[in-house]
This record gives C-alpha cells, structure tokens and sequence, in this order.
C-alpha cells in the first residue's frame, strides 16, 4: 500500500476503534444486568468473565471486519453507486458473523443448548453494533454538510458585504423622457428593478423603508446603466435584481421566483436566465 493508503487505513482505524469499544462494553453490561443468555452452570467470577467474552467477540470481529472492508475500499477507491452496496454488506456481516460467533460461545464455551429464542435474542442485540454505527455516520455526515452549509453562507455574506462596501460610495442616476422623475440613487440602495410598460419600477431602500419609483425608461436602458456593477443579474425579459438582497431561490412546478430579503416583493426567474441564478447560490 501507498503512504497515502496507510494513513488513510490509520486515521479511519483510530475514527472506528472508539465507538466499538462503547458498542461492546455497552452489550457486556447489558448482557450482565439483563442476562438474556443462560449463565447459571457458572460460579460468580467465572460467570463474570463468561458474560465479558461477549464484548470480546462483539468487539474483534467488528476490528476484523472493519479491516477487511476498510483495506478493500481503500485500494480499490470504490464511491459512487458502489459505496452504499459495499456498506450494506459491512453491515449484515456484522450481524451474521458475530451473532454466529455467540450462537458457537453459548453452545461449546455456555455448555447452553440453542433454540430458536436464544437465536433470536442473539440477532437482535447485535443489532445494536449496526444501527450505533450507521446513526454515528449519519450524524457525522449531517454535522459534515451543516458545517460546509456554514461555510458557504459565510463566504456569500462576505461577497455580499464586499458588493455593499465596493458600491457604498457610487451612486448612479435614473433618467426619464420626464425629467421631474429622474432618480439618482445610491448602488447598494437599489433592490431591483422591473418593467411596466413604458416604465421602469425601481425598488430602492430610502433609509429604513423599502420605496418603488416609476421611471420612463426601457429595462433594456436601464441594464446598460446597471452593467458597469457586477451585483445586478437579469432574472427575467421583466425583470433585474441586485444579488445582494436575494433570499431565496423558489420553485413551483415549472415556474421559478426570488424572494428578497425584508421585503415581500418576488422576482421572477425565466428558464432564459435559470442557471446563471442558480450559480449563485
């Protein structure tokens, strides 16, 4: 194996060698103040180490079968359609190989005749190895995502607060064929922009309220105006928003919609323009 391989086989020996430890020191005290299994032909100290070679079994055979899959995974880098196959598999010969062992424990070391109850009560304490591990790994990897989830959103709020700091200072003026209604605004104010017939509404916040202003303008004016600022995206023939007050990206059946962030406003998103919004999110 590679240096690669042996650090990975390492690192994943010491992620697994914790929890099996809980798992078989979990069934031996199960084992000891339940005692599902016929211990009686034993006197009290030998009754105790009997009951503490389940967690022995439970505990080697997990290693070794951990080995084994861990080794195979590793140097044949198996993902994809292959990955959830091969855990499946891990997991029965967890169940089938130790509840073999213990069905052999009591039988030749218990001196214990086996019926189909015992069997049974075999089956589904070593269920517990199984179900501990898949819920740790689905843990793991919902903790996994919720941290990268973490870490995008923090990245875009820091584009964000950049777009906001790069166009604090820059303003930019609206004209329309009535010059009583040109609007000079500040960038990062300006929410978005949609058209109306022969004019434009623009949503800008003025203060701590959010404000709309009808322009005589065409969107196709307008977007070449906004061009220059590279926090305006065109969701839509109607309609352009600043990325920056994006909230959500919504979908209805085949109709796509933003809503944006302290406003009820929506912006809809045409599937002419679906995946440079979606990129980004």
């Amino acid at each position: 194996m590679s240096n690669n391989i042996i650090d990975q086989f390492i690192s994943l020996s010491k992620r697994y060698f914790k929890i099996y430890l809980v798992i078989s020191i979990s069934v031996f005290l199960f084992i000891l103040f339940f005692q599902p299994f016929p211990s009686h032909k034993f006197e009290l100290e030998n009754k105790n180490l009997f009951i503490a070679g389940y967690g022995l079994i439970i505990f080697i055979i997990q290693v070794i079968i951990q080995i084994i899959f861990q080794r195979h995974l590793l140097r044949n880098n198996l993902d994809g359609v292959y990955r959830p196959m091969l855990n499946s598999l891990y997991y029965f010969s967890q169940i089938a190989l130790i509840s073999i062992a213990f069905v052999f424990y009591i039988r030749y070391v218990g001196n214990t005749g086996i019926t189909f109850n015992i069997v049974l009560r075999v089956v589904v304490i070593n269920l517990s190895a199984p179900v501990t591990i898949y819920l740790k790994e689905t843990f793991s990897s919902t903790h996994g995502k919720y941290k990268k989830l973490l870490e995008e959103n923090r990245m875009m709020q820091d584009k964000i607060r950049q777009f906001s700091e790069s166009y604090a200072d820059k303003f930019i003026e609206f004209i329309s064929e009535n010059e009583a209604d040109n609007i000079r605004l500040q960038i990062s104010e300006i929410i978005f922009v949609k058209s109306a017939d022969n004019y434009v509404e623009i949503g800008f916040r003025d203060g701590g309220e959010i404000r709309k202003k009808m322009v005589r303008n065409t969107l196709k004016n307008i977007e070449k105006q906004l061009k220059e600022f590279n926090n305006f995206v065109r969701t839509h023939r109607s309609s352009i928003v600043n990325i920056q007050y994006i909230d959500k990206l919504n979908k209805n059946f085949n109709n796509y919609w933003l809503t944006l962030i302290d406003t009820k406003e929506t912006i809809p998103v045409s599937r002419q323009y679906l995946m440079v919004v979606k990129d980004l999110f």
